[in-house]
């Protein structure tokens, strides 16, 4: 079918492609320093703890002012906000690949990191007001395949380009699309109202925009409650009832202290933050370090190795859409709980397939093999990602997504720095930060990716532990 039928209409289209866009850019991001990893720690003489720092900085910085961005998506026009993140990961970008040195790129890779944390807040919000309950896992597994194709594209445009140009001019050029989708979002995403009033129904056309003053006279905020979601009838035909003290009465009530204590009170959501956090930890170090384990441990070149990464995340992209129809599947079943069994059979699904397949000794083996795992991977995100908005209260969308970004991003952060430093310890190159990867210059044996098997086999444990806490 077409897409827009496939999605259920033009409207729906337009939020899909755009919202999955601004994933694509983001994950491109992280995609093109893993691609570019060994001419970066080249060009400044440094090994896989500094790459690592690299990233983790930049994440951490996210962390901190994702709050303070959560209340502006609560408050704020949303897509205004996200077309300035556009922006900025543009200009940014493009001034990563002018870096004089490591230091340099290091700073800029900080501010990037601190200005687009509004994104995630911003997404899940918009999601939430425009995907219906019983199609939001379906509709959000579409959007998650651009955070995969993104970094697949980042890997496998930079790779390549740096080949033929060299790393920065390729680094520089992936920040040009973000003006192209600044301006589209401006074009075809309007702000739409909140609360349940602009959910996009099969067939749409348009998307239902904010209309009406934002506050009334008495200067408290108008907000439209959303209708009770399946997941929310379901609970109430079961007899369950809200725990004391969890309940608010309108947006108004809580200050951002008040809001971060109450999306912590609410149980499934610590479930969802602790497993989404043990998650993204995993996919932060693998994005960083995977390719260049693949020309380590099996002796590909810079394009081979990004082609390599495409194919796996291609079996992840399979995984998103299949978590996302799954889950929405059993709550329209009947079943409540539908998300968190479809994210604690994914979570666990990655451990039983990753592990094994690092230390398969030939790539003809280890290609499929990941590519496998790379499905359990893309399922766990759909469901544990929508999964927070049929427990948290519409008008806290966006301040709960800070909270779970912020604690996620947290762990997060340190993951490439983790890996980085285990694989050091399992005999990887270290290069200090005065060192690099050219064997000739600097003397240090050439590396064989058992550091980084050792490193990914390690941190898929705790996938296991993921699936268990949902």
């Amino acid at each position: 079918p077409r897409p827009s039928a496939a999605l259920g209409g033009p409207a729906r289209l337009h939020v899909v492609v755009l919202l999955a866009a601004v994933l694509g850019l983001q994950s491109a991001d992280t995609g093109a320093i893993g691609s570019l990893a060994a001419p970066i720690e080249a060009a400044f003489h440094v090994g896989n703890v500094a790459l690592g720092l690299l990233a983790t900085a930049s994440t951490l910085i996210g962390a901190i002012t994702c709050l303070p961005f959560g209340v502006l998506v609560d408050r704020r026009n949303r897509t205004l906000l996200l077309q300035a993140v556009c922006v900025v990961w543009g200009a940014s970008t493009v001034v990563s690949g002018a870096s004089t040195s490591f230091g340099m790129l290091l700073l800029v890779r900080v501010f990037q990191g601190g200005v687009t944390a509004v994104a995630g807040p911003a997404m899940a919000s918009l999601a939430g007001d425009l995907f219906p309950s019983d199609e939001r896992g379906r509709l959000w597994g579409y959007v998650l395949t651009g955070e995969l194709a993104g970094a697949g594209i980042g890997i496998l445009f930079t790779g390549i380009l740096s080949e033929l140009v060299g790393w920065r001019v390729a680094l520089s050029a992936l920040g040009v699309p973000a003006f192209v989708l600044a301006w589209a979002l401006r074009r075809w995403l309007p702000e739409p109202a909140r609360g349940g009033a602009a959910r996009l129904q099969p067939g749409a056309t348009s998307i239902p925009v904010a209309t009406g003053p934002a506050r009334t006279s008495g200067g408290v905020r108008r907000v439209v409650l959303a209708p009770p979601s399946d997941v929310e009838r379901q609970a109430e035909r079961l007899g369950a009832r809200p725990y004391p003290g969890t309940v608010v009465q309108g947006p108004d009530d809580l200050d951002l202290r008040a809001a971060v204590r109450h999306v912590l009170r609410i149980r499934s959501n610590v479930a969802l933050i602790v497993a989404s956090g043990i998650g993204y930890f995993f996919v932060q170090g693998l994005e960083t370090f995977v390719e260049l384990f693949f020309r380590e441990r099996y002796g590909v070149g810079q394009s081979v190795a990004s082609v390599l990464f495409v194919v796996i995340a291609s079996g992840a992209v399979i995984g998103v859409i299949l978590g996302g129809h799954a889950a929405d599947q059993l709550i329209r079943g009947g079943r409540a709980s539908g998300r968190m069994i479809v994210g604690a059979l994914s979570f666990a699904g990655v451990t039983g397939a990753f592990a094994p397949a690092v230390f398969l000794p030939a790539l003809a083996y280890a290609g499929p093999a990941l590519a496998v795992a790379a499905v359990f991977l893309g399922a766990v995100n759909p469901p544990v990602d929508t999964a927070r908005l049929d427990v948290v209260p519409s008008f806290l969308w966006g301040r709960a997504e800070a909270v779970r970004t912020t604690l996620r991003q947290s762990l997060q952060g340190f993951a490439p720095l983790l890996f980085g430093l285990v694989s050091t310890a399992f005999g990887a190159h270290t290069g200090g930060f005065g060192a690099g990867v050219d064997t000739a210059r600097t003397g240090i044996s050439a590396p064989t990716g058992e550091g980084l098997q050792a490193a990914f086999a390690l941190f898929s444990i705790p996938m296991l532990l993921a699936g268990m806490v949902l």
